[in-house]
């Protein structure tokens, strides 16, 4: 990353993590586009006033400074990283956050997915069967597996799992939080309402100590 590139990377003290088509305000949106110019920041991609998005490829770290950010979040992020990937990734959002700054995290709930397949939740698989092929995506196991796999996604998640990474990570007082419902000033517009997204999603937010170790 040229010095350029980095110093306009640390005007901001809010990242949104694998941000897709979602630029929010505020926040330094990083994802990785193949048609777009890597390590290029863009603004006002799609129209959204006032955004800044970085194309970045996330496996290579996160671009900031130890101890720099306020704010790491990411959304349906994660669970398209292997575990081991997952872990690693994990670390490297408690490196860049100053002690006593937050991470929010939304992943599938798996434990949600798992029990409305065991239950025969049909309205569940049909809400999400809306967004694949309904043709050929029929039955609930295949809808179960087209969520899964034709997203790439390599990894689930419940409460219990998520919670276990974060805290090996290092991070402290991890709480669940419903979709859109936490202190964050801007949370109604970092996570508008998207009934799939309410239904399936599992939210969690912890911090980093002000002391580490501890």
């Amino acid at each position: 990353m040229n010095q350029t590139l980095k110093e306009l990377c640390q005007t901001f003290k809010k990242y949104n993590l694998g941000c897709g088509t979602d630029f929010y305000p505020g926040y330094l949106n990083i994802g990785f586009w193949q048609h777009l110019g890597e390590g290029v920041i863009y603004k006002d991609l799609n129209g959204t006033q006032g955004t800044y998005m970085l194309n970045f490829d996330l496996r290579h770290g996160i671009p900031a400074e130890d101890d720099s950010l306020d704010l790491v979040y990411h959304s349906h992020l994660l669970e398209h990283l292997s575990y081991v990937d997952g872990i690693s990734f994990i670390k490297e959002c408690y490196r860049v956050l100053a002690p006593g700054a937050r991470m929010r995290v939304l992943v599938p709930d798996l434990e949600i997915w798992i029990n409305a397949y065991v239950n025969k939740n049909r309205f569940f698989f049909e809400e999400y069967r809306k967004v694949l092929d309904p043709k050929i995506y029929v039955s609930n196991a295949s809808i179960f597996m087209g969520m899964l796999h034709n997203h790439e996604h390599k990894c689930g998640y419940d409460f219990e799992s998520l919670t276990w990474l974060v805290e090996h990570v290092g991070f402290v007082d991890v709480k669940r939080t419903l979709y859109a419902d936490s202190t964050l000033e801007d949370i109604q517009t970092i996570e508008p309402m998207k009934p799939l997204r309410i239904m399936e999603t599992l939210c969690l937010e912890c911090t980093k100590p002000q002391t580490p170790g501890l």
